[in-house]
């Protein structure tokens, strides 16, 4: 990257970049005093394509790279899987894995993250503390942001799980995350859920609809009570797979009341589609008929806020993941035909699908030709462009 950058009065200019919504040209980058001063457009090739910064807005840090040498049978195995490690972990245990996926996401050029720490009556705090040591390592080069997870045997409706869960907002995370599905009475799971997050002030990221019964869809209700406690723009309803298992007419409800609710869908292609409609795992198993991917395109077409993130790196519910966004971006145009390439971008960039003249210096250049190149070919070369937000230009 050396040879494309110049210094010169006080300028950097980074050069033969291609901006990614455009299929032709080439501009210098011109930064200065930690602004970006200019394009200056040429017609040379281009070596680099300029995006903003990438934002993995759900990650699992505390059980990455924990693979294990059996593949999980379905959700709820992996699930199993999970709390049996957990037996053995403690809180440097926690902190020494999330360092690690802090670190695979910085190296492919990701700046900001949103994590999931898990609580129950037997990891308590541990987990949320690991992470908050992780993160303080890390401030520095990452911004990240910490959901105070109950896990699937730490149902909100219970005083002693919302105790739990005011104590980690208390020590420093700042979302609260449950997973209904897995709670006797779901819909007042999320409501107990949303309630705390009104008295606490905090923003609510929700596994929900991680399955394909269209009986047991909870995302019109979760609409339903984000309007009804003033909550719009402030939650997110991570997987949403059961969307897609909706009839026509109730599926186009539910995303109309996600769109008014303005709730961010989290796509998390990898573990979808690795788990959902999976069983023993037996090759003589037909493959599985039914994919585990939100109705992207309806979403996006009804003005609801979509993302695309990591979700699992190498942990039991998917051993193979890597923390680049760009292997994200490739299975969401393969499995999920997101041709649309400002979509893409606003996917994975945390709404912005370009950067312009004037805007702070944050972003990334990844060696390549085009935004098509570069999702083809998933190059290691990037460059991350950084401004301290704690300093004033």
């Amino acid at each position: 990257m050396r040879d494309s950058i110049d210094r010169k009065l006080g300028d950097e200019v980074f050069a033969n970049v291609r901006l990614p919504l455009e299929s032709a040209g080439c501009v210098d980058v011109v930064v200065r005093d930690r602004r970006i001063a200019r394009f200056e457009r040429h017609s040379r090739v281009p070596e680099w394509v300029l995006l903003p910064p990438l934002t993995d807005l759900h990650v699992h840090a505390n059980r990455a790279f924990t693979s294990v040498t059996t593949p999980p049978s379905s959700l709820d195995h992996a699930i199993d899987m999970v709390e049996e490690l957990f037996r053995a972990y403690g809180e440097a245990d926690y902190e020494r894995q999330a360092k690690l996926l802090f670190a695979a996401a910085l190296r492919h050029g990701t700046t900001r993250l949103r994590t999931h720490a898990d609580i129950d009556r037997r990891i308590g705090l541990a987990s949320i503390r690991g992470t908050l040591a992780a993160r303080a390592a890390c401030a520095n080069e990452l911004d990240i942001d910490i959901v105070a997870f109950a896990g699937a045997r730490y149902d909100p409706v219970d005083p002693e799980a919302r105790r739990g869960l005011r104590a980690a907002i208390a020590l420093g995370a700042d979302w609260l995350g449950a997973v209904p599905a897995y709670y006797a009475r779901p819909r007042d799971s999320i409501d107990a859920l949303l309630d705390l997050a009104v008295q606490l002030d905090v923003g609510v990221d929700v596994h929900l609809d991680e399955h394909l019964d269209p009986d047991r869809s909870l995302s019109g209700h979760f609409a339903a009570a984000v309007l009804a406690r003033g909550l719009v723009g402030r939650t997110s309803l991570s997987h949403g797979c059961a969307l897609s298992s909706l009839d026509a007419e109730k599926r186009a409800r539910n995303i109309e009341a996600l769109a008014r609710a303005q709730v961010t869908v989290i796509c998390l292609p990898t573990t979808n589609l690795y788990l959902q409609d999976r069983h023993s795992g037996d090759p003589q198993e037909a493959a599985p008929a039914r994919r585990g991917l939100a109705p992207l395109r309806e979403l996006a077409r009804a003005g609801v806020p979509l993302r695309f993130a990591s979700d699992n790196v190498r942990d039991a519910f998917f051993p193979y993941g890597t923390a680049d966004l760009l292997d994200v971006a490739q299975l969401i145009v393969v499995a999920g035909q997101i041709d649309d390439h400002s979509v893409l971008l606003r996917g994975l960039c945390d709404g912005r699908d370009c950067v312009r003249e004037d805007d702070d210096a944050n972003f990334v250049l990844v060696r390549g030709t085009s935004l098509v190149d570069i999702i083809a070919e998933r190059p290691r070369e990037r460059i991350v462009v950084r401004q301290d937000p704690g300093k004033a230009p």
